[in-house]
């Protein structure tokens, strides 16, 4: 045999033994290119479904927040939390959420705004401005219900949550004062030192300088 002969031979032994592997295994082969094609499919829905919801829950959400901003806090609670409900694994409902609890505060409803509060903060805790945020809120419904000593406490949580920024004082000057109001004299004398230590530019402190000689 030439050359060409024993190679064209080992490729037709080739072409026979693969012919004779798929009439062995043809059931397994098609069912796994079926699976692979299943992937495929299911994969492209779900993108597309994803994508479809993101848009849903933007455009709910846009409606929302001009609900919010123009004071109709009614509805704006109403569609908030069908956002929060109905997409609770959406960036958009992080914002929701914070949003309905700053609108049951605005309707007085301490109860309910600081269990949105709350959940804001368990949930979705990014230690970003609006994580202290939460806190303050939370300290906000409890010094609305005259809750001064755990107000002072949660403001304080704020205060340090925030540490470096520019509401960091703010947050622990309300620490401070709840502290007073609580007649926690001692801690809120701790606190106002804190801010005059931590935050010598602060705006507050002319004042904080004044309420600290005179404790």
């Amino acid at each position: 045999m030439t050359k060409r002969e024993i190679k064209e031979d080992g490729l037709v032994t080739t072409y026979f033994r693969v012919q004779k592997y798929f009439k062995k295994h043809q059931k397994i082969i098609q069912y796994t290119l079926m699976g692979l094609a299943a992937v495929v499919v299911i994969s492209v829905l779900m993108v597309r479904s994803k994508k479809n919801t993101e848009r849903a829950v933007i455009e709910k959400m846009g409606i929302a927040e001009q609900y919010y901003y123009t004071g109709n806090t009614g509805k704006a609670v109403e569609m908030f939390k069908e956002i929060i409900e109905t997409y609770p694994g959406a960036e958009a409902s992080r914002n929701a959420v914070f949003l309905l609890a700053n609108s049951y505060f605005s309707k007085q409803d301490y109860d309910q705004a600081e269990k949105y509060f709350r959940l804001f903060y368990e949930k979705y805790n990014k230690n970003d401005i609006f994580t202290a945020s939460s806190l303050a809120g939370i300290a906000a419904c409890m010094e609305s219900k005259n809750e001064f000593a755990e107000a002072a406490a949660m403001y304080e949580k704020a205060g340090k949550k925030s540490e470096g920024s520019f509401e960091a004082p703010f947050h622990l000057e309300n620490a401070a004062r709840c502290y007073l109001l609580a007649g926690d004299k001692e801690a809120g004398k701790r606190i106002y030192q804190m801010i005059l230590d931590r935050y010598p530019k602060s705006e507050l402190n002319r004042q904080n300088e004044f309420i600290l000689q005179s404790l």
